[in-house]
């Protein structure tokens, strides 16, 4: 996966890892302690650092060997504009990386694993593509400041190009499938479906233990099931 993305507006940089000290756990725990940030979330907002840590141990790579996890997680900036001006022939990548920049958010996908929901075939793949096919999930957050601007589109689109490009990542699979679920309560997330061209599958009625999101404690909700290929 490319090391850092950079769009028109934001600059994309992978990261694998989280420790205490570093900024990549300051920025991620502003993030996830936001209780705005956090509505849709099923962990809810962190209460300690130790919270933060816990979660990103789901979202960032894996450090036990576990064969056939695969995960990638981008912070995302929005890059500021500069006082300096650029020097002649310099590139836009180039101009960008000296500007200053501001925390926003995260973009993620990581392999299904136990934990994840399961779904029927007919709002997913067949089971039998499963020996050929690797299916990712696509999680996004973002802190209020940024909402409304197009920059969770933005920076979906941008990380699903570069799964594109890195075909040796995703070894041994030679297809690659990402799906999406988004709470019916969500209308800003749907948007962000429909404009980065993934396909509406159908709708989940989730039953389960009560959850509080959304800002409702629930026992039932309507998910949205959303599906592209991205290679095939």
């Amino acid at each position: 996966m490319d090391q850092i993305i950079f769009t028109p507006r934001l600059k994309l940089t992978l990261v694998t890892e989280a420790e205490r000290g570093r900024p990549e756990l300051e920025w991620l725990h502003e993030l996830r302690s936001n209780e705005e940030a956090t509505s849709w979330s099923i962990h809810g907002p962190s209460k300690s650092i130790e919270d933060t840590e816990n979660i990103m141990k789901s979202i960032l790579p894996t450090k036990d060997g576990k064969e056939n996890t695969y995960r990638a997680a981008y912070i995302v900036h929005k890059v500021l504009e500069s006082t300096n001006s650029s020097l002649e022939g310099e590139s836009k990548s180039a101009e960008q990386e000296k500007n200053p920049t501001e925390f926003i958010g995260l973009v993620s996908l990581r392999s299904l694993d136990d934990g994840s929901l399961a779904l029927p075939e007919t709002l997913t793949l067949p089971v039998a593509a499963a020996t050929t096919t690797l299916t990712i999930e696509l999680g996004y957050s973002f802190l209020p400041i940024a909402w409304g601007n197009g920059y969770a589109t933005e920076s979906v689109e941008a990380m699903l190009d570069s799964c594109k490009r890195a075909r040796s990542f995703w070894k041994p699979f030679s297809k690659l499938y990402a799906r999406s679920i988004v709470n019916e309560r969500n209308p800003a997330s749907l948007r962000v479906m429909d404009k980065t061209g993934m396909t509406n599958k159908g709708l989940y009625n989730w039953t389960g233990k009560k959850l509080f999101i959304g800002g409702e404690w629930r026992e039932q909700d309507n998910l949205h099931v959303f599906g592209m290929h991205l290679l095939d």
